[in-house]
């Protein structure tokens, strides 16, 4: 702007207004492939919010345990195991009676077996008088659960082995997800 001395006053005036000039214009959008690609990440942020809104996100909750015993026969004709897991306290609360679960089984021989079926009863199992101080100072504790198996099974060989449950929470909608901690 001001770089030539030699240059009259008027010529550097000139120039500092046309380059005013090109700072205040407006951005312009001029050829239809640039609307084209404005009108496309409109509609893209508009899908995603109306996801985030009214989409849903199936939650579920996988926790290692032990077979310990069969469960009663709840439900005619079908068998039920009972478990001790290690869950965390503030999901606890969130398993109830008749979710959907799954019972993974240790691999003794190369393959996994599952077992399929419904919660049937879940409680907390006191280990000792110094429980309540431990749950307090932790995050997780140790809980029975009783799960109600979709078909018979003959239990003996399961009592100790090592299991993971798989247990659906449900679904709930994806804006839900980021006002919660990890699960």
């Amino acid at each position: 702007m001001f770089n030539s001395p030699f240059d009259s006053f008027h010529n550097t005036v000139v120039e500092a207004k046309e380059e005013r000039e090109q700072l205040d214009r407006l951005l312009t959008i001029s050829t239809p492939r640039e609307r084209l690609l404005v009108v496309a990440i409109a509609l893209a942020l508009f899908i995603l919010a109306a996801w985030l809104i009214f989409g849903s996100v199936a939650r579920s909750v996988a926790v290692d345990g032990v077979l310990v015993e069969p469960g009663e026969n709840l439900f005619e004709g079908n068998s039920s195991v009972r478990a001790l897991v290690w869950v965390e306290s503030a999901v606890a609360p969130q398993i109830e009676v008749g979710m959907p679960a799954v019972i993974e089984l240790a691999a003794t021989d190369g393959e996994a077996d599952a077992l399929v079926g419904k919660v049937a009863a879940i409680a907390a199992v006191p280990l000792f008088d110094g429980q309540a101080a431990l749950e307090s100072a932790g995050p997780s504790s140790v809980r029975r659960v009783d799960i109600a198996l979709d078909e018979a099974l003959e239990f003996a060989p399961l009592a100790g082995r090592e299991c993971r449950i798989v247990i659906e929470l449900g679904s709930q909608p994806p804006v839900a997800l980021f006002g919660m901690r990890r699960l």
